[in-house]
């Protein structure tokens, strides 16, 4: 495509506000590979991004998310929802960058802005929350609160390490959350001190048990259920497992599934690849396959089978 039409939607305090400093660099490196860029900041409780993207949709060829995950997900949502069927491109700028790790983005600024130009997407499967979609993570329970409840300041000073703190500094480990979850046809009952459906190798920085059974264009999604330990005994072993990624089947489960239902006793809050999402008492949520077109996904070494790892 010659001279594709981009807007770069960008998050000014993303990165430790390295977008800020870049952005220039940003521009002037998708225009010269050809792209035609309208920039528009993401600006809090100002709908600048809906407006923009409502006057320009049927003009645009592909939208260019400049921040963390979490611009990322309000991008998309934003498309999913008013069905812009754009395509998007990824500039990674988070503390965590847990997609981009899955799907294999890297490399300088450069080289990212030419994959994004090339308009060549990949399609990968996208998740369905209710009526809401995100792009590779919804979770409940232990530590999920973290990523939206740790202060921007924080974030930008510390990067990954403030989610670590934030987590430790609200551990508690009597809480729990009762449900009933139906994963395709698997029932599991009982109190559980996380649970997340997701499409990716990692979560919050931490590779997932068997990520490498884990494909981000399968139709199916990868439920994690931690169970919440009732002796002494159950969390010396959760924690080995846990630390080891050898999946206990009594205390941690991993399932593969297209559709989950979970029934809680309570309003439980969820996150939405690391952002605050809903309180639900119940909720189903699907995989909607080939749901996300990816300008610059690529397949991406599995964590746990690159040699560089070992």
């Amino acid at each position: 495509m010659n001279n594709p039409k981009i807007l770069l939607v960008y998050n000014p305090k993303a990165g430790k506000c390295r977008v800020s400093q870049e952005l220039e660099s940003i521009i002037t490196a998708l225009v010269s590979e050809g792209c035609q860029v309208t920039a528009c900041p993401v600006l809090v409780h100002q709908p600048v991004v809906p407006r923009q993207l409502e006057r320009l949709a049927s003009q645009l060829d592909g939208v260019v998310c400049c921040g963390g995950d979490g611009t990322l997900h309000h991008i998309v949502q934003l498309l999913h929802s008013q069905n812009w069927n754009l395509p998007v491109g990824y500039l990674p700028y988070g503390s965590t960058n847990d997609f981009a790790a899955s799907v294999g983005i890297g490399g300088d600024i450069a080289s990212i802005c030419r994959r994004i130009a090339q308009m060549q997407p990949r399609f990968l499967d996208l998740g369905q929350f209710g009526p809401e979609s995100f792009s590779y993570v919804a979770a409940f329970g232990m530590f999920t609160e973290v990523s939206y409840q740790t202060p921007q300041t924080s974030k930008n000073l510390m990067g990954h390490l403030a989610y670590l703190m934030e987590g430790v500094r609200r551990l508690d480990l009597s809480k729990g959350w009762r449900a009933a979850i139906k994963a395709d046809n698997t029932l599991l009952e009982g109190e559980f001190w996380y649970g997340s459906v997701s499409n990716s190798t990692s979560i919050g920085g931490m590779t997932v048990p068997k990520a490498e059974e884990v494909a981000l264009d399968d139709g199916l999604f990868e439920l994690m259920l931690v169970r919440k330990p009732q002796t002494l005994a159950e969390l010396s072993r959760l924690v080995s497992s846990l630390v080891s990624q050898r999946v206990d089947d009594e205390l941690v489960h991993f399932i593969q599934a297209k559709e989950i239902e979970f029934l809680f006793d309570q309003p439980t809050a969820w996150s939405l690849d690391g952002e605050e999402g809903p309180q639900v008492k119940e909720v189903t949520i699907r995989c909607i396959p080939n749901g996300l077109a990816l300008l610059n996904g690529t397949q991406v070494v599995n964590p746990v089978e690159n040699p560089e790892n070992k």
